[in-house]
């Protein structure tokens, strides 16, 4: 399973990088069962998704 960190959107390989397990409730039915979405955060600072202007690709 390829884990994305939430806040860049960049693969995370758990076994080499520090990362926060990050535990998120996707729904709850009427008897108290609850299905849970896990996910992966860097721990050290990472640019948040959408902020890193693409650089121009230039012709050879």
């Amino acid at each position: 399973m390829i884990l994305l960190c939430e806040r860049c959107y960049s693969p995370v390989d758990a076994a080499t990088e520090r990362v926060y397990r990050l535990s998120h409730i996707e729904s709850a039915d009427a008897a108290g069962e609850v299905t849970w979405r896990e996910a992966v955060v860097h721990v050290a600072s990472c640019v948040p998704a959408g902020t890193v202007v693409p650089t121009e690709r230039r012709a050879a």
